[in-house]
């Protein structure tokens, strides 16, 4: 009975961890996406130190994301070297159980471990892109504003008076 609960609790875990790389994922494709709407299309000379600062979010946000999904090593005993060593064991056939229930458990202590720090890194993910989307309106909004300044910058052309009657020959 414990053991049909503890294999029910490892595809539980086994789930979580891939919901997490999944919603990591995703976090790496918006950030891409908005890192190429956000990329130097946004940036101009007068928004130039604000209109980098979304496409840094998104870096930081697939940097995060990929913390996430790099790959982990779960230390338990493989399956091969739990045959290996058990099948010549002395153990009775209860003490191989508890043990077999011990590793089972372990797994599952040190997989749900990674996958709450692998949520950590998603979390941290959602946040960049969404300050991101944030700098990315802002940015948008200055741009917009941009040209007003500019115009306001400037000194006004001064026009050369034309002359409305044909020039005369001698």
């Amino acid at each position: 009975m414990l053991n049909a609960e503890l294999d029910v609790r490892r595809v539980a875990s086994s789930d979580r961890t891939k919901t997490i790389e999944t919603k990591a994922t995703f976090v790496v494709a918006v950030a891409a996406l908005l890192a190429s709407v956000t990329g130097l299309s946004l940036v101009t000379l007068e928004t130039f130190l604000v209109g980098l600062i979304p496409l840094g979010l998104m870096v930081a946000a697939v940097a995060s994301a990929m913390m996430a999904l790099w790959p982990r090593k779960l230390d338990v005993p493989s399956a091969r070297s739990l045959v290996d060593t058990q099948v010549e064991s002395p153990k009775t056939a209860d003490e191989l159980d508890d043990f077999i229930l011990e590793v089972k458990a372990k797994e599952i202590t040190k997989r749900d471990d990674q996958t709450e720090e692998r949520a950590k890194h998603t979390a941290r993910a959602f946040k960049f892109v969404f300050a991101g989307l944030v700098f990315t309106l802002l940015v948008v909004a200055l741009n917009a504003l941009s040209p007003i300044w500019s115009s306001n910058d400037e000194a006004e052309p001064t026009q050369t008076p034309v002359s409305t009657q044909a020039p005369t020959t001698p």
